[in-house]
């Protein structure tokens, strides 16, 4: 998405074992892979499919499980490209233990990447001799299962071909071997070195890990460009209409201003956000019915006249894929604001909300950024699984900033901050106040540009 969205050259190659094709984010990031809009809706340059190759590693097992035959039901591994798109994601099986064939494969499967017409996957076949583990037993095949493997290993086989080929001899793969140890002994000496390598030490600085959790940078853009719009700010409809708007509960008479014709907590949140639109190129806002219909809340409502359709987008309804995909989003060096239609929706993407967005800065010694706004709305009407407020779980998770701001005046400077930021902030919003107007700020809420500092809480009432 980042690639294919903000022009960048290459491709994206993703590595999973084929044990992993059962889990539910790898089927959904292959649905939001493989979308109809990327050939049919999307315009100009943004036409074609993303440049991403899903490459399997074939070895037959999960953990001790025999996918093939056991655990799941697709018999050879290439067929779960039929699930996804008419070309079946170009899939194909490949021996990989024979280089040639890898090679071959690879050239016509960037040919295609290249092309605009992925995403393409290779079932790439092979075999692990080791277990799982160094606690695994390997109780659950044979002896001779591996020693049949080890007979078409590519190392020895491959070795031997290039040999008969009269391409290298013996003393040519002597050497190479020799260069391989050097390297790899050079370079498990420095990452054990004291001094070129050192260690955290949590006792003396039990907070250093903590330090690496959130970076807490101010940074309005992630790219220096001009962005990609349909219109003028000024021309937006929504904008127009918001101009006439009491910016609070109570006019200028001290009458009440009736809900059409005040400034709404949903007002307050289209503001900053469309706003960063024009300001942040790499800026991308996806989810669930957040173009056309505006969100399922109306906040989006003005933005799909403004937003071309490769920036504002609607995903399957696939939450783990719409939460790991921004992730990867802001890893590569965009901003994403993405939106789970209920809080209770957070147990769907549990690993990517608690897991991935919040780790990777630390992960990464603080070298990634995470600029994610997650958009949760929290429902009160809706029954059992529409109506939860799962707030105090996020903030529970280290690296996850959370704001639930309560009028409008702290919905905007909030939204601003947390679009200025380079950490994951979850933003939740109570469905009961969309509509609200603002009764505590004097003055009502400006409409010039403002933050509001994350992590200060600000009383509104004593009691």
């Amino acid at each position: 998405l980042y690639k294919k969205i903000n022009r960048k050259p290459g491709i994206v190659i993703c590595n999973i074992g084929d044990g992993a094709t059962a889990r539910g984010p790898v089927w959904e990031g292959m649905t939001l892979a493989a979308m109809d809009q990327y050939r049919k809706l999307w315009e100009g340059d943004m036409k074609g499919g993303l440049p991403i190759l899903f490459n399997i590693m074939n070895n037959q097992y999960g953990m001790g499980g025999q996918t093939s035959g056991e655990t799941m039901g697709y018999d050879m591994l290439a067929r779960i490209g039929a699930g996804v798109n008419p070309e079946q994601m170009h899939a194909e099986r490949i021996d990989g233990y024979n280089p040639l064939a890898v090679i071959d494969a690879m050239e016509r499967k960037l040919a295609i990447l290249h092309d605009k017409r992925g995403p393409v996957l290779l079932d790439t076949l092979t075999y692990r001799f080791s277990g799982h583990s160094p606690s695994d037993a390997d109780s659950y095949r044979t002896q001779e299962e591996k020693e049949l493997w080890m007979g078409v290993d590519s190392i020895k086989s491959f070795k031997a071909e290039v040999i008969e080929a009269g391409v290298a001899s013996e003393s040519d793969f002597a050497a190479l071997d020799e260069f391989v140890v050097n390297i790899v002994t050079q370079a498990v000496t420095l990452a054990i070195d004291p001094v070129i390598s050192p260690r955290m030490n949590l006792s003396t600085e039990p907070d250093a890990i903590e330090k690496l959790m959130l970076s807490n940078q101010h940074m309005p853009k992630m790219e220096d460009r001009e962005p990609d719009m349909l219109q003028k700010r000024e021309d937006n409809p929504r904008v127009k209409q918001i101009a006439k708007k009491e910016r609070f509960h109570i006019d200028a008479a001290g009458n009440k201003v009736s809900k059409n014709k005040v400034y709404q907590l949903r007002d307050a949140l289209f503001e900053p956000i469309l706003d960063k639109f024009y300001e942040d190129p790499t800026l991308v806002a996806y989810g669930e019915e957040n173009r056309d219909w505006g969100g399922a809340f109306a906040v989006y409502r003005g933005l799909t006249e403004a937003v071309p359709y490769h920036r504002l987008f609607n995903t399957p309804i696939a939450e783990g894929a719409i939460i790991g995909s921004a992730v990867g989003y802001a890893m590569s060096g965009g901003r994403a604001i993405v939106e789970l239609m209920y809080a209770d929706f957070l147990g769907c993407a549990g690993d990517e909300v608690l897991n991935q967005m919040p780790k990777w800065q630390a992960m990464s010694a603080g070298i990634l950024k995470m600029p994610i706004v997650l958009r949760v709305s929290v429902g009160s009407k809706y029954g059992a699984q529409h109506s939860q407020d799962w707030t105090s779980l996020c903030t529970h998770v280290p690296g996850l900033k959370v704001v639930f701001p309560a009028t409008p005046y702290d919905a905007k400077g909030l939204m601003t901050a947390a679009l200025n930021g380079t950490d994951p902030v979850v933003f939740f919003e109570s469905q009961r106040i969309y509509d609200a107007a603002e009764q505590f700020h004097e003055g009502g809420v400006p409409v010039e540009s403002y933050e509001i500092a994350i992590g200060e809480p600000d009383v509104k009432k004593t009691g």
